[in-house]
């Protein structure tokens, strides 16, 4: 895994129970804006579920998966409005994603976009990538490029260890079936 050691070191600190989840919908893939964040911990209790209201408009075909429209991110806070509520929460803590470094990715770009200084996410507290993690467990399966493991979609990863998909591009729901998804894994031999 790029942004932590091994499976092994992922399944341990899952297995702690100190870790928070995170996950956002946003307004691309590519200069994409953060329109959702969510965050619990892993109790799953909600530590931050709320729109975000973006600098530039959020594209129809964006729309049509999260339907996150620019009416309902109108009186929402921007990115600049929560991000010392977002550092606060991840002070310190290790923080799981479903895809890390692209949701560090949109963070850095919704703080560019309102011309914020960058904020060094991994200076205070430890990345860990689930996406990834599922791919290693299941190494066998390449296709990835370059002999990488093939990293799966969450719906897929849940739907293997038999937690409903519900709320998918909700980031309140992703973050939940991510946890759900870690969970299983650190619990041992997957479904078959």
């Amino acid at each position: 895994m790029r942004t932590s050691t091994s499976l092994s070191a992922f399944k341990q600190m899952i297995r702690q129970g100190e870790f928070v989840v995170l996950d956002t919908e946003t307004t691309g893939l590519q200069r994409g804006e953060i329109v959702q964040i969510a965050i619990v911990d892993a109790q799953d209790q909600v530590l931050l579920d709320t729109l975000v209201k973006p600098v530039n408009p959020i594209p129809y075909e964006v729309v049509r998966i999260h339907g996150i429209t620019d009416a309902h991110v109108a009186n929402a806070p921007t990115w600049g409005d929560i991000t010392a509520q977002v550092e606060t929460i991840l002070h310190d803590r290790d923080v799981v994603v479903y895809n890390a470094v692209f949701d560090r990715k949109m963070m850095h770009q919704s703080a560019a976009a309102l011309r914020l200084p960058k904020t060094d996410w991994k200076t205070f507290s430890r990345w860990w990538c689930a996406m990834e993690a599922y791919a290693e467990e299941f190494a066998g399966s390449r296709g990835g490029g370059w002999g990488r493991p093939r990293f799966h979609k969450l719906g897929n990863a849940a739907r293997h260890y038999g937690i409903p998909v519900v709320g998918a591009h909700n980031a309140l729901g992703d973050a939940r079936m991510t946890l759900a998804v870690v969970q299983a894994m650190a619990r041992g031999p997957r479904r078959t």
